[in-house]
Order: C-alpha cells, then structure tokens, then sequence
C-alpha cells in the first residue's frame, strides 16, 4: 500500500506546482494525505527541491494543454484572456487526466459546458462552438471506415453525422472565427443547426433550416 501511496503522491505533485510549493512550505499537511513510510517522507521533501521535478511539472502541463490548443481552436480562441485562468482551474480540480487527446478534450469540454450553465462564463457565442467543436473531435476519433462498411441502418442518423444546435446563425460565426474574429455586432439569435458529415474523408459541414433540422441526414 505503501508504495502505491508514494506514487500517487509523486504524480499530485507532478500534477500540480502549487502543490510542490505546499509541501515545501508545510510538508506535514500535504504528506499526511498519504500513506507513506519515513525514507518515502523524506524522498518526496527532496524531490521537490530538485530542477527535475519543475521539468516534469511543465511537460506535464503541456502534454495536458496541447490538445485542447490543438483540437479546440475557436474555444480557445473565445475564452481569449480566460482561457489560462479556466485552465488552471480545471487542472485543480480534475485530476482524471490520462494526457489522450480524446479524454482530454471530452472532460475539458464538459466542464466548459458546466460553468457556461451556471452562468460562472458568459459568452454569447461559446456554447455551440464547444459543442461543435466536441461534436467534430467525437467524429474524428470514430472508426471511419468500419462504420462505413457496417451501417446497415435505414433510418435515422449515419453514426458519421452529427447535428448541432446553434443560437446564432453558423455560416456568419463560424466565417470569422476562421479569420481569428468575432462577428462585427451580435446577431438575433434563433434556432440553426449545423450538420457534420464524416462519411467522406474530409468532414463537411453544412448548415440546416430550423425546420429541417431533426430531419434524417441521407
């Protein structure tokens, strides 16, 4: 028990620079969290002394914020000044973390998501751009061509195709975005849906009427 104790707490500490400043300051109230024997004590208060150690905590940070960078752009891109603060947060409290990529995205996502509904994030623009750009990584990391060959279904959705809810009118939004800006003024908003379509190597996308946004994607 022991020695998976010392390794949980070797990775909090790689996990975390507040942490490893914590056990400098008062390693009694971070060690007792553990069930570590004296030499182990005595290890980790030396360790964290060791150039080493601040190494491993910013490779540990940039393995867990480059797929968010990589695969969430236009969230990044709207949170702007937020998003270190947002992070560090999410990596304070979310430890599930096991640096994949589809992970990674997935639970960042979700917490976006939580904050946005508790109203502790407030941007117009942010909720479907998280949800679309959750919904294109979901269809990026789907066995393409399995599924091309195994989908038998006759109605409803293809599992390659994905409908996304917009407040805002996509093609307006989304054009600026890939420019790296807003939209000039707010649009009215509504109900839009953007459909993702991965049956083809490259994913399309293609904006729905409202009427027609629940319709079968053929």
């Amino acid at each position: 028990m022991s020695l998976l104790s010392f390794q949980k707490a070797l990775t909090d500490l790689i996990a975390s620079p507040q942490l490893c400043l914590q056990l400098r300051n008062d390693p009694q109230a971070v060690l007792l969290r553990y069930d570590l024997t004296n030499r182990e004590r005595l290890r980790l208060r030396t360790v964290v002394y060791q150039r080493g150690m601040s190494v491993s905590c910013t490779l540990y940070r940039v393995n867990r914020i480059t797929p968010v960078y990589t695969m969430l752009p236009y969230t990044c891109f709207l949170l702007g000044a937020q998003l270190m603060p947002v992070i560090e947060e999410f990596w304070a409290i979310d430890n599930r973390s096991d640096l994949q990529f589809k992970r990674e995205i997935s639970i960042f996502g979700e917490f976006l998501l939580q904050k946005l509904l508790s109203g502790e994030i407030v941007n117009p623009y942010l909720r479907e751009i998280v949800v679309m750009e959750l919904a294109i990584n979901e269809l990026k990391f789907l066995p393409r061509e399995l599924l091309m060959e195994n989908n038998n279904e006759e109605t409803g959705l293809h599992p390659l195709v994905r409908l996304v809810p917009f407040d805002h009118s996509p093609e307006p939004l989304l054009t600026a975005l890939a420019n790296m800006q807003l939209p000039e003024q707010e649009e009215d908003t509504g109900e839009y849906w953007l459909m993702l379509d991965h049956r083809e190597e490259e994913l399309s996308f293609r904006p729905l009427p409202h009427k027609s946004g629940a319709a079968t994607a053929e």
